[in-house]
């Protein structure tokens, strides 16, 4: 004999939807992109720490590039050279952190737009080779840690784009369809 049905209740919860972990490919990518910002927001910091030695080169060659400029304006385009470099840096490293979240979840939009963020990713390294580094012989610890968050943001676009993970994707999209 069957116990009887309970009855129907406003007050009893849903099912909840346990989250699936994300598939191998998908992990390691997110690891490789959190290292990587955190590796090109030190590389920042650690730039931002130096920077007044950084500006006086900045300024000194600004101002043998064109002799008759006022120092005014050779300040300012050391600012804006130093300043810019570092926001541009500063806002690809913070997308790339926030976008790990939704990657995790499976959101697969979340790889195209990482990989269009490798163009400005390349951007602020070629600035940052430009006008966050100096001539001073010897390793340069910035463009070195610049250099290194790329390579860590290719291979885990790449690796996001393995039939693993995009099978891992598809699945969670045909998931939240229902």
């Amino acid at each position: 004999m069957r116990p009887p049905r309970p009855e129907m209740s406003n007050t009893t919860p849903p099912p909840l939807n346990v989250p699936r972990k994300p598939a191998a490919p998908v992990r390691v990518a997110a690891r490789l992109l959190g290292l990587g910002a955190v590796i090109g927001l030190a590389s920042v910091v650690f730039r931002v720490l130096n920077q007044d030695t950084q500006l006086t080169y900045l300024r000194r060659t600004a101002g043998g590039v064109e002799s008759g400029v006022p120092q005014s304006e050779i300040e300012l385009v050391a600012l804006v050279a130093f300043w810019g470099t570092i926001g541009l840096l500063v806002i690809v490293f913070l997308i790339q952190a926030i976008l790990i979240g939704p990657l995790q979840r499976g959101k697969g939009w979340v790889r195209w737009v990482l990989l269009g963020l490798l163009v400005p990713n390349l951007l602020g390294l070629l600035l940052a080779s430009a006008f966050l580094s100096d001539d001073t012989p010897g390793l340069q610890l910035t463009p070195l840690l610049l250099i290194a968050q790329v390579v860590l943001a290719v291979v885990a676009v790449l690796t996001m784009l393995l039939p693993a993970a995009t099978r891992w994707f598809r699945q969670m999209r045909a998931e939240s369809r229902g």
